[in-house]
């Protein structure tokens, strides 16, 4: 191909542009699944304790060419772990708003990501002489997988946060949720029906540079 034929082939890429973010938008979701907190009552051992959590969130999803990046903002309860003790019953409940970056990669409908960030978090305990608040900012992470269903995701994911300078020592969650996605493109759809489109027209500019080039040779 010579600088010509190069030139065209640029100038059709630019004219034509594959939209490389094709599935990107915002998306909205709710999980709802169990969560763990490790509590530290001034030494060992060490007390765990389970109890039904929930969350909701919002984020905005950039679709690249070999990985998605995103966005996330969120609101999670860790629901309530209660400890009885010689002095009465302690009951812990932390809260937490959380914000995420996302990465991760898709298998066909398949969404498989990781997300480090922070959760400025909130632990209310309940002791016999009324209620204590603490509060915080630590970072947190997590991994998941979600299926798409058109606009609709089911997501499975975990999440792990580390507390400091608190009674409980580490909070994590194991969820399932759904998303929605607002401008949902179908994968295989719109993106890959511009790149057949793009690489046609730049086939198409070239072939008539070529013919164009030969007619010229033949007048001369």
């Amino acid at each position: 191909m010579n600088l010509r034929h190069t030139l065209l082939a640029l100038v059709g890429m630019a004219l034509f542009p594959v939209p490389a973010l094709a599935d990107s938008g915002f998306y909205i979701g709710a999980a709802a699944g169990g969560a763990t907190q490790d509590i530290e009552l001034g030494g060992p051992p060490e007390i765990e304790e389970d109890d039904t959590a929930f969350k909701v969130f919002g984020g905005y999803t950039f679709d690249m060419s070999v990985v998605d990046l995103g966005v996330e903002l969120g609101y999670v309860d860790f629901g309530e772990a209660e400890v009885n003790t010689n002095a009465g019953d302690l009951v812990f409940a932390p809260t937490g708003i959380n914000i995420w970056g996302v990465a991760g990669f898709e298998l066909g409908p398949v969404d498989l990501f990781a997300k480090l960030g922070f959760i400025a978090w909130e632990l209310e305990t309940t002791t016999f002489a009324g209620r204590v608040s603490d509060d915080g900012t630590d970072y947190g992470f997590g991994v998941g997988a979600g299926f798409d269903i058109g606009k609709v995701q089911i997501r499975g994911e975990y999440e792990l946060y580390d507390p400091s300078d608190a009674d409980v020592s580490m909070l994590s969650m194991l969820s399932l949720g759904i998303v929605y996605t607002f401008n949902y493109l179908e994968r295989g759809g719109a993106r890959s029906r511009a790149r057949r489109a793009t690489t046609v027209r730049v086939q198409f500019l070239a072939g008539t540079s070529h013919r164009g080039s030969s007619k010229l040779n033949d007048g001369c």
